[in-house]
Parts: C-alpha cells; sequence; structure tokens
C-alpha cells in the first residue's frame, strides 16, 4: 500500500510541476509617464489581457501629468486641461467606471473681443439681444456654416469608436487621419488660415473667430499652425462642454488607484533615465527585450530593469531629449519636435472695464475677453468656476489670463484695475502643447518592435481624449504581437 501511495504521490507532484512549466509567463510592460496617456495606457492593457500581463508605471513627478488644479480659499481651480467635450467618449467612460461627476461648463458666457487691447472688435453683453444674432449679424453666413461643416467633421472624427471596438488599429498618426477623414491627414500640411480661407470662409471670421480659438487653446495664431488642431479648437464652439467634479487630475489618478489594486501592477517614483534595446546572444535566456534605466526618488542610485514592451508616455521634445535617451535617436533627432510654452497665470480683482468705455452694469456682466493679436502679450482672461462645485458667494473673484510669456505687473494693470484688491495668486508656466508647423512632422507611435510612444498623437492634435485614443491603440498594438485575440464588440455608436 506505501509503494502505491508513493507512486500515486510521484504522480501529482510530476502533474503539478508540469502544469507550472506548462503555464504561459506573464509579458511584462513599463509604462513611462502617470498622466492620461499612461494610466489610461493601463487601463486598456488590463482590459486586453487580463492577468497575463504585468505591468510598472514610473513617473517622477506628480500623478496627472499636465492636469492639476490649484487652491485659493479652500476652493479648486483647473490649472492644466481645462474643458472636455461631450462627443469624448473615452473620458465619459472612466468617469463613470470611477464613479466621478461631471459638471457641465455654461454654454455661454458674456464676453469682448478685442485686437489692441482697448478697443471693442465684438460683444455678447447685450440684455436684449440673443448671442446667436449678434454673431450672425457680425459674420453672416461664415456662422451657419461652421456649425453644419463642423458637425460633419465631428461624426467622421467620432468613427474612431467603433473602429477601436471592433479591433482595427493605425500604426502612424496620418493613418489615424486618413482613416477617419481623408481632409484631416491633409490638412496637416497647410496654414490653418490656409484651409480655411480655400473653404470659403471670409477674412472677419479668421481674423476673428478662428484666430481667437487657436489662441485660446493652443496659444498658436492660424498663421502658425497647421489646420488640423485648428479644427479640434474650433469643434469646441457651440458645444456642450464639460469637466470633472474635483478636478481633471483625478481621472489618471483614480485609474491608477484602480491599477494598484490588480495583480502584477507596480507604481515606482523615479525618473527614467534611458531605454535600449537587449540583443541577446544565448536563444534560450528569456529575459525582456528592451533594458530600462531609472532612478529612484531620493536616490543616487541607478537600477536596470528587462521589460518586454515599454510605453513612452509623456512628450518627448528636444528640451528634455537630454533627461531621456532612447537608443533609436534618429527616429526624433531628424526633426525639430518643440512644446509651446504658456503662462497661467491666476488672479483676484476686478477688471479694468474703463478702456473699453463700459457701463458698470455691462462691466458686472463680463466673464472673459478675448485678445485676437498674436502679437500681444496675452491670449485671454477669463472669469473661473470652481470645479469642487462650491455654494454660495465665494468670497474672491478668480481669472485665469493665458499668455506665452510671464507677464510683468505693468501688463496686469492694462487688465485688471490697479487697487488693492488686485492680486496675483499663482502663475504657472507649462509647455501644454506642441509647437504645431505646416507641413506637420510627426514622431513615430512604435519606435521600435518592444517601444511604443503614446504622446505621438499629440502632434495631430493635444488634448485628454487624443491621449486616450492612442493609449487603446497602443495596447492593442502589443495584444497583437502577443497572438491574443482581441475583445471586439459588435455595437455601434449612435451620435
Amino acid at each position: 500500500m506505501m509503494v502505491q501511495f508513493g507512486y500515486v504521490f510521484l504522480l501529482i507532484v510530476c502533474v503539478s510541476v508540469r502544469c507550472e512549466q506548462d503555464e504561459k509567463p506573464k509579458t511584462h510592460v513599463a509604462i513611462i509617464g502617470a498622466g492620461i496617456g499612461g494610466t489610461s495606457a493601463g487601463y486598456w492593457l488590463k482590459h486586453y489581457l487580463n492577468d497575463s500581463v504585468a505591468i510598472t508605471i514610473y513617473e517622477s513627478g506628480q500623478t496627472g501629468g499636465r492636469l492639476k488644479t490649484v487652491n485659493v480659499d479652500g476652493n479648486e481651480y483647473e490649472a492644466g486641461g481645462s474643458i472636455i467635450h461631450d462627443k469624448n467618449l473615452y473620458m465619459k467612460r472612466f468617469t463613470d467606471e470611477l464613479g466621478l461627476k461631471r459638471l457641465n461648463v455654461p454654454s455661454s458666457m458674456s464676453y469682448i473681443t478685442t485686437n489692441d487691447g482697448s478697443h471693442t472688435l465684438f460683444s455678447t453683453l447685450s440684455r436684449f439681444i440673443p448671442d446667436i444674432f449678434i454673431i450672425l449679424w457680425r459674420y453672416g453666413f461664415d456662422a451657419v456654416r461652421l456649425k453644419f461643416w463642423l458637425g460633419n467633421k465631428l461624426s467622421n472624427f467620432v468613427r474612431i469608436y467603433d473602429y477601436q471596438d471592433n479591433g482595427r488599429t493605425f500604426q502612424t498618426v496620418d493613418e489615424f487621419l486618413q482613416m477617419l477623414d481623408q481632409e484631416f491627414s491633409q490638412s496637416t500640411q497647410t496654414s490653418f488660415r490656409k484651409y480655411l480661407n480655400e473653404k470659403g470662409f471670409g477674412k472677419l471670421f479668421i481674423d476673428e473667430l478662428a484666430q481667437m480659438a487657436a489662441l485660446v487653446n493652443y496659444d498658436q495664431s492660424v498663421d502658425s499652425m497647421n489646420a488640423f488642431p485648428g479644427l479640434v479648437s474650433l469643434m469646441a464652439s457651440g458645444s456642450t462642454l464639460w469637466h470633472v467634479k474635483g478636478g481633471n487630475y483625478l481621472v489618471p489618478k483614480q485609474l491608477l488607484d484602480r491599477l494598484l489594486k490588480q495583480s502584477d501592477v507596480q507604481y515606482v517614483n523615479g525618473r527614467v533615465k534611458s531605454i535600449a534595446e537587449v540583443h541577446r546572444k544565448d536563444a534560450d535566456d528569456q529575459g525582456g527585450n528592451i533594458r530600462l534605466s531609472y532612478q529612484p526618488a531620493n536616490s543616487e542610485l541607478v537600477h536596470a530593469v528587462d521589460y518586454d514592451y515599454v510605453i513612452v508616455a509623456f512628450p518627448l521634445h528636444r528640451d528634455n531629449r537630454n533627461d531621456f535617451v532612447i537608443q533609436t535617436t534618429d527616429l526624433f533627432n531628424q526633426y525639430d519636435y518643440r512644446m509651446q510654452l504658456t503662462h497661467a497665470s491666476f488672479l483676484s480683482g476686478k477688471l479694468n472695464c474703463q478702456i473699453y468705455n463700459l457701463t458698470t452694469s455691462e462691466c458686472q456682466r463680463l466673464n472673459a475677453i478675448f485678445y485676437t493679436n498674436p502679437s500681444l502679450p496675452y491670449r485671454s482672461v477669463s472669469q473661473l468656476q470652481t470645479v469642487n462645485d462650491a455654494k454660495g458667494k465665494l468670497p474672491k473673484t478668480v481669472y485665469k489670463v493665458f499668455s506665452p510669456e510671464k507677464l510683468s505687473t505693468s501688463d496686469y494693470k492694462r487688465i485688471f484695475e490697479d487697487d488693492d484688491k488686485f492680486q496675483l495668486l499663482e502663475d504657472i508656466p507649462w509647455l501644454a502643447y506642441p509647437k504645431y508647423d505646416y507641413p506637420q512632422k510627426v514622431p513615430p507611435i512604435e519606435i521600435n518592435s518592444n517601444t511604443f510612444y503614446v504622446n505621438a498623437m499629440e502632434w495631430s492634435a493635444s488634448c485628454m481624449e487624443i491621449e486616450a485614443i492612442s493609449a487603446r491603440n497602443v495596447a492593442m498594438l502589443i495584444t497583437k504581437k502577443l497572438g491574443v485575440p482581441l475583445k471586439r464588440s459588435d455595437k455601434h455608436v449612435e451620435f
């Protein structure tokens, strides 16, 4: 009996060992960056690969990347990416799954536009005439054409959700644009002004409305940027916009929190120094294909770890290339990828309405001033709404001023009344978005067979949803490389 029991025991052990030997090893993926691109890449990797993927997320700064808020008297105000379009289905999906609430941005505001900083070009301050009639009076048929034309372009853009739900991927940024609308790709080759002019829009519309959208959204003019990000900036006009209650940064923050509760997900607070391909001589060596070197926070030591795949999820540009080294540098060094420096200044005070000859009643209703001359030192000033849904009268009226450079006290005094109540609360310089050009040069999505660049898509147009779309595409490309069938959906989104 003991002999028979021994055979049975050995059989069980052998079966157990065989099962362990047959178990497929996990795919190890490093994600560099914990902004919306990096955290949503982790989300989509787990969606497609479940427990078969092990993820390590590296972040040297704050979770959320360029999404952040500022605190004024206990109230939070958006300081980074501020608004989300109602058609941005991934951002809506994330907020719903995370249990976050959405706060709609007011559909209309009272504003003026000015070209020289003192003379009013256009105003929506009338109490008696609806804004739509004021817009039609000034811009005529161009305002009507814009609504229907942009509606058609937006319908083409949102095809991406059906495509991705059904397993379609893209290898390059241009392939992404072409599969949605051939004109999207063509629009990156010409200036925003020339593109609108060829579409039949008049000079007044281009100099004022289009210029305002370009300067406010990307701090670049209709003459310097290509047409595709210009189109994206116009899509916000007349649309339902929203932000996350508590701040948009809560989306990547809570995505990361949820990821860390899943199996085989780690977070490393440290700066990645370099990534390089590993060429292994021994065929039996099962180590990763990409070697990542990083320096943990508060440490002088540099560590090296090998991964099967690496996802770069922060913008690579000429000002940070010395801090982060990629072995295949030719893909980036052949073009001068730059970011646009923008200052976001937060102030409390009263707007200087006398310079525009506004009445006291008009000044009380004024929410924003938009500047249409790119040579002026500022782009816009707008009264902010809190993101924490504050109730009652706030102790301070807070304004945000966008400018391409740090403003002087004299600059602020042209915007605000010079009295004891005028106060600069905070000035935040940030590399907000790529510096667009035409014809637009774009970096590769696939740096090599095992390294992917989520932020390459930002060089088409920069916004949170583009990052989420790119992150899903990269997760799908890796899933395909592993030979794992993609989860697909037969459902089609209706708009």
